[in-house]
C-alpha cells in the first residue's frame, strides 16, 4: 500500500482536487482513515519493532484486540500470524523492500485460515523509514470462494470449457449457476438460456419430476443416492430428444452454502458398439442368423417351454435339420470366397422361405448349418426336408454366377425321450454323418441304428490308429489276367484287418473311417512301403508279376508329395518302378485337376503306371479322362454283374470300352465270377479281367505259386 509519490501529490493539489485537504494534512488523514476503518488485516509497525497501530480485523486474525497488541514486538507473540509478519520485518528492514507473507493459521473457533499479503517499508519526506505497513488477506473466505465459483473466473471458465464431458454447477436449489461448452454442445443449448434455469430442463420424466424431492431428502438426510457415484441415465436436448448418459456428481461444501458439479458424458455412442458387439456376438456376422451358443441358448428355451413363441399345444413336436454343403470349396476355388458367401445368403433366406415363421436358424460351421421348426408331426418333417432339399439344390444366382449347391440334410424329431437340446442335435449330426457316408447331397432321418453305427465308427477309429504298430494289417493279392489267354499279368494289393478282438474288419467298413479320420495318409503309406519289399522278394524268386497295382487314397494322391516318396522307397531298386502301378478313383483324380494332371505326369516319368478305378461310379465323363496321362480304365463291377443279359449294362460296357480304346488306354473289367461274362468282355474287346472266376484275393506266396505255375507251362509249352 503506497502514501503517494510527489507527483500524485501534485496532482492531487491540482484543479481536479478542489475541495480536497492540501499537502501533507490530506495524505495524514488519507492514512488515518484507512488505518482505522478499512476491513482489511492491516498492523503499522515502527522502526523500534513495536506496534503503533493495529486495525481490529489484524487483531481479530490473532485472536486478541488491538489495545494488547499496541506496544508490543510482533516477535513476542504466540501466533503463527505474527511470526510470519515479524519474520516479513526483519526481511524488509534489511532489504528495503516489500516482502511477501503467507501462513496457515488457526482461529480460537478452529476455523482453518489461510492468510497471504505482504509488508511495505513506510518512506518519510526525507528519506527515512519510520516504520512498516503490513496487510493480510484471508483466501480461505467461503463466501467469497462460493461467488468466485459460481460468476465462473475467466481462468475457470476456460478450464471447464477445455472438458470434453459436460459440466454443470447447481446452487442447493439445483439452479444452474455455471455450464461449460461441451454441455451446451450436447443439449443443444446456449449458455445464456440455462443459466439461471433449474438442472431439470435437462432431464427427462421422471427425472425432472423427482429431482427436487431428491435434492430435499438429501439436504435434510445426508443420504444420498447418486452423490459421488457414477451411473447411467438419461438426458433431454433442447429439441426434446433422449439420449443416454453417463452421470457423476459431487459437492461442495462453502460454510452453509452447497455446491452441486454434475459430470455428463453422452454414451450414445458407447451404447451403440456395446449393442452391435453384442449383436455379432448372437449373431453370424455374414448371413445373420445366431451363433450355435446362441441358438442352443434360444432352442433349449423353446423347447422347456413346451412351443414356440407361447405356443399351448399339450404335446408339441419339433424337428431338427442339420444342413451341410457338400463340397463348399469346390464354389471358392472355381469363383472366388464372394461369390461363396453369396451363395450362403442365398441358402439362408431359401430355409427361412421354406421353413416355417417359427423357426430358429444358427451357423455352426463355413458351410453348415442348423434349423429348429415347429412341425405337426414326423409326415410334415418329412416332407419340410424334401422341400427344403429341392429348393436348396436349385439353381442359385450368386453375385452374376449361377451355381448348383450340393446339400446334405440330416434331421431329428423330438420326441419325450429327449431331455436337452445337445442330445436332439446329436441325433441330427448322426442322421447327417448317414447322408454323408452314403455319398451325401440327400436327406435322412435319425434312426436309433445310427448310434450304435456311429459307436462303432468311433471304435474303429480309435483301434485303427494302432493297427500298423500292433500288426494287424496285412496285404493281399488278387490276379489280374489276360481276357483271351487267361495269363495272369498282373495283381491288385488289396488291404486287409484283422482286430485282436473284434476280429476281421471289411475293407468296406474300416476304409471310409480311415479316410474320415486321416489315419488312410499314414496307412498308404505303410501299404506303398509293404508293396515295395514284397515286390523286391517276387523279383528275386523270379515270379514278379508285369504290374503290382496298390489303391491310392484322394488325400495321399492330392498331398503333392507321392511321386517323391516313390523314388525314395524305389531309390536301391530303380528297376521296379516299371513293375509298379497305381489306382486312384475317379472323384479323386477329378477333384483337383491341376494337381492330379502334374502328379501323374511325374509318376509316368518315373515309369509309375495309374489306372482309372470304378470307372463309371463317379463322374462318367471321360471328357475328364482324357486330360489324364493315365494308362488303364477300370470298369466299376456295377455293370459287369448282370452281363451280358442287362442289355442297358451290356451297351454301357461296349461303349466304354469302345471309348477307352479311342484314347489308347487299356481296359479292365472288375467282378468278373462266370464264364459268360468272360465271353462277352472278351468279345466286346476288353482288355483284362479280375474277379473271382479267376482268383480270389490270396496271400503273396499263393499269388507266387500261380505266377510260377503259368509261366512253367507257358514254358514247355
Amino acid at each position: 500500500m503506497s502514501v503517494g509519490s510527489a507527483a500524485e501529490l501534485k496532482e492531487l493539489e491540482g484543479p481536479a482536487a478542489a475541495g480536497l485537504p492540501r499537502g501533507s494534512e490530506f495524505l495524514a488523514s488519507l492514512a488515518a482513515s484507512l488505518l482505522d476503518h478499512s476491513a482489511f488485516p492491516l498492523v503499522y509497525v515502527g522502526a523500534d519493532g513495536r506496534c503503533h497501530h493495529v486495525a481490529s480485523g489484524f487483531a481479530s486474525l490473532l485472536d486478541t484486540t488491538p489495545e494488547a497488541l499496541v506496544g508490543r514486538r510482533l516477535s513476542e507473540v504466540d501466533h503463527p500470524a505474527a511470526r510470519s509478519v515479524a519474520a516479513a520485518l526483519a526481511g524488509v528492514a534489511a532489504t528495503g523492500a516489500a516482502a511477501p507473507v503467507d501462513c496457515i493459521a488457526t482461529r480460537g473457533d478452529g476455523r482453518r485460515l489461510m492468510l497471504t499479503g505482504c509488508v511495505i517499508p513506510h518512506q518519510g519526506p526525507d528519506g527515512e523509514v519510520p516504520g512498516f505497513l503490513g496487510v493480510l488477506h484471508d483466501i480461505a473466505d467461503e463466501e467469497r470462494i462460493a461467488d468466485f465459483v459460481m460468476r465462473r473466473d475467466p481462468f475457470v471458465a476456460t478450464l471447464l470449457d477445455a472438458a470434453v464431458d459436460g459440466i454443470v454447477i447447481t446452487d442447493r436449489r439445483g439452479v444452474i449457476r455455471s455450464i461449460n461448452r461441451a454441455c451446451c454442445q450436447q443439449f443443444g443449448y446456449d449458455e445464456a438460456e440455462l443459466l439461471g434455469q433449474n438442472v431439470t430442463a435437462l432431464m427427462p420424466p421422471p427425472f425432472s419430476r423427482d429431482h427436487d424431492r431428491f435434492i430435499q431428502t438429501y439436504l435434510q438426510t445426508d443420504r444420498a443416492k447418486i452423490i459421488g457415484i457414477g451411473r447411467e441415465s438419461l438426458g433431454r436436448r433442447k429439441d426434446g430428444t433422449v439420449f443416454p448418459i453417463h452421470l457423476s456428481v459431487g459437492q461442495a461444501r462453502l460454510g452453509e452454502e452447497i455446491t452441486f458439479v454434475a459430470m455428463i458424458r453422452d454414451i450414445s455412442d458407447r451404447l451403440a458398439a456395446e449393442q452391435r458387439a453384442s449383436y455379432l456376438a448372437r449373431h453370424d456376422a455374414l448371413t445373420g442368423v445366431l451363433t450355435r451358443t446362441a441358438f442352443l441358448d434360444e432352442c433349449e428355451a423353446v423347447l422347456a417351454r413346451g412351443s414356440v413363441d407361447g405356443g399351448g399345444d399339450a404335446t408339441p413336436c419339433f424337428a431338427l435339420y442339420s444342413l451341410d454343403v457338400d463340397q463348399f470349396s469346390d464354389i471358392n476355388e472355381a469363383f472366388g470366397f464372394h461369390v461363396g458367401d453369396a451363395a450362403l445368403k442365398a441358402l439362408v433366406s431359401r430355409v427361412i422361405e421354406v421353413l416355417p415363421k417359427e423357426t430358429y436358424i444358427c451357423r455352426i460351421a463355413a458351410d453348415e448349418f442348423a434349423a429348429l421348426s415347429r412341425v405337426e408331426d414326423l409326415d410334415q418333417a418329412r416332407t419340410l426336408a424334401d422341400v427344403l432339399h429341392d429348393r436348396l439344390t436349385a439353381s442359385i444366382y450368386a453375385d452374376r454366377h449361377w451355381v448348383r449347391l450340393r446339400v446334405s440334410i440330416g434331421a431329428a424329431v423330438f420326441d419325450p425321450s429327449v431331455q436337452r437340446m445337445e442330445e436332439l442335435n446329436a441325433k441330427a449330426k448322426l442322421a447327417l454323418q448317414s447322408v454323408q457316408h452314403n455319398g451325401g447331397n440327400a436327406v435322412c432321418f435319425y434312426t436309433p441304428e445310427m448310434a450304435a453305427a456311429a459307436t462303432r465308427r468311433m471304435l474303429l477309429t480309435m483301434h485303427l490308429a494302432h493297427a500298423i504298430e500292433r500288426n494287424e494289417l496285412h496285404l493281399v493279392y488278387q490276379p489280374i489276367v489276360e481276357a483271351k489267354s487267361g495269363e495272369v499279368t498282373s495283381t491288385e494289393a488289396l488291404l486287409r484287418w484283422t482286430h485282436h478282438t473284434l476280429g476281421a474288419i471289411s475293407p468296406g467298413e474300416f476304409i471310409p473311417v480311415a479316410e474320415e479320420s486321416g489315419l488312410i495318409v499314414p496307412i498308404t503309406d505303410w501299404v506303398l512301403a509293404t508293396v515295395v519289399r514284397q515286390m523286391a522278394e517276387w523279383d528275386g524268386r523270379g515270379v514278379l508279376p508285369k504290374r503290382v497295382f496298390l489303391n491310392i487314397s484322394g488325400q495321399q494322391f492330392l498331398r503333392g508329395n507321392l511321386t517323391h516318396r516313390l523314388v525314395e522307397l524305389l531309390e536301391d531298386q530303380p528297376h521296379l518302378r516299371g513293375h509298379l502301378g497305381l489306382e486312384i478313383t475317379e472323384q479323386a483324380a477329378v477333384r483337383d485337376l491341376k494337381v492330379a494332371v502334374r502328379t501323374l505326369s511325374d509318376l509316368a516319368d518315373i515309369g509309375v503306371q495309374v489306372a482309372i478305378d470304378d470307372f463309371g461310379s463317379g463322374y462318367s465323363s471321360l471328357s475328364y479322362v482324357q486330360q489324364l496321362p493315365v494308362a488303364k480304365l477300370k470298369i466299376d463291377r456295377a455293370f459287369i454283374v448282370d452281363v451280358p443279359e442287362n442289355s442297358r449294362n451290356a451297351a454301357l460296357v461296349r461303349a466304354a470300352v469302345g471309348m477307352a480304346h479311342g484314347l489308347g488306354l487299356v481296359t479292365v473289367a472288375e467282378g468278373v465270377e462266370t464264364v459268360e461274362q468272360q465271353e462277352f468282355l472278351a468279345s466286346t474287346g476288353c482288355d483284362q479281367l479280375q474277379g473271382y472266376l479267376f482268383g480270389r484275393p490270396m496271400m503273396p506266396d499263393a499269388l507266387a505259386e500261380m505266377v510260377r505255375e503259368q509261366r512253367a507251362a507257358k514254358a514247355v509249352r
